[in-house]
């Protein structure tokens, strides 16, 4: 009897470093994951769990409204059945990256399932567009202890602020006031153009976009740049002269 309680206290044990455990570590101490920029008047937008039919291309237009570049890290699945969207993510200028194959926590998979998961996302983007993704976000900011090691060479992309949009609850001018607080150097926003994961709210999407208008069209937003990931990460930075 005792050595069954101690061989459950094991497993439980290692599980909770497998999931719990290696998300707290990672998030706090920021091993292995990009979450700010050094760049001076830059902002990067992120988009999560798309592509959506209903919002996505809402979106997009959008964007270019205000000549925006983002980033979308994509559900390979939704990438699948929609591949037209990712299509005109990448024609205009957006930043694409992984977002899981199916919307699924890291915590329920193996190594080897992880992997798979991987893979075949990889697939999909570089099927659809002709470039390999270069970036990753999990889903949820949930990661298991392998989950650096397996997405090499992959850079994990987290977040410096993440104003809760996926509640329908939440008004447009609430949450364009959570991003005006956010508005700061180098800050890499998490925002979703899709409500149909668990958690989130199917039409709270609608919001996200009438808030970025609000975001996007006052007079402090004009004094920053909107870039994808990608020129955030790899832009040199201006020399003094």
């Amino acid at each position: 009897m005792i050595t069954l309680l101690i061989t459950a206290a094991l497993i439980l044990l290692f599980l909770f470093i497998y999931t719990v455990g290696a998300t707290v570590f990672i998030r706090i101490f920021g091993i292995g994951i990009y979450k700010r920029g050094t760049r001076e008047n830059m902002i990067a937008l992120t988009f999560d769990d798309g592509p959506d039919p209903m919002y996505t291309p809402h979106l997009l237009d959008l964007l270019e409204k205000h000549e925006v570049k983002a980033t979308f890290f994509i559900v390979g699945s939704k990438a699948r059945t929609y591949p037209h969207i990712v299509q005109e993510i990448h024609k205009r200028g957006h930043s694409l990256g992984i977002h899981n194959d199916s919307h699924r926590s890291n915590w329920l998979f193996s190594p080897f399932a992880f992997k798979k998961q991987l893979r075949h996302a990889q697939s999909t983007i570089t099927n659809i567009t002709g470039e390999p993704p270069l970036y990753y976000r999990p889903p949820w900011g949930h990661f298991n202890a392998l989950t650096l090691y397996a997405v090499k060479p992959l850079q994990t992309i987290m977040w410096t602020a993440i104003p809760g949009d996926w509640k329908e609850s939440v008004h447009p001018e609430k949450l364009a006031n959570r991003l005006r607080k956010e508005r700061k150097n180098g800050a890499i926003i998490t925002l979703h153009d899709s409500g149909t994961t668990l958690g989130a709210d199917e039409r709270a999407p609608a919001n996200t976009l009438k808030a970025l208008e609000l975001f996007l069209a006052d007079e402090d937003s004009a004094n920053y740049h909107f870039v994808n990931i990608h020129t955030m990460l790899h832009q040199p930075e201006k020399s003094e002269v």
